[in-house]
């Protein structure tokens, strides 16, 4: 299996990735994205930042999402699963966004959300 290579994205590439989604990353959102995204061995990808991006693209993740499943717009998708999504609210509370609807599933913040991932596929 090939791995590829994943670009941790600089202070200034935040910054404008904020601006551009016009969402402010809440502390432990800016440390998963430096950590590399790392989800362990969690089937999923997280959605990236950088440009150019990858076909984890938050960019057009979010869009779609919204156009397509009427996503709210105090949610930014940060993970997909099979056209749901792992969003970041405005507390910085991960909640698990079904293109049915609203889900109950949420946690406090995205290193709670990690560990969990992780610890779901035993690493």
């Amino acid at each position: 299996m090939e791995e590829f290579e994943i670009k941790i994205p600089s202070d200034i590439e935040i910054e404008d990735a904020q601006e551009k989604l016009g969402f402010k990353f809440p502390e432990e959102y800016v440390a998963f994205i430096k950590s590399g995204y790392d989800l362990g061995d969690a089937p999923l990808e997280a959605l990236e930042i950088v440009d150019p991006p990858s076909y984890a693209d938050i960019y057009e993740a979010l869009e779609s999402a919204r156009k397509s499943y009427d996503l709210p717009v105090e949610l930014l998708p940060i993970c997909e699963d099979n056209s749901d999504y792992y969003c970041i609210n405005q507390n910085g509370e991960v909640v698990f966004w079904s293109h049915n609807g609203t889900t109950d599933e949420k946690w406090a913040n995205v290193t709670m959300w990690r560990n969990q991932m992780v610890l779901e596929t035993g690493e």
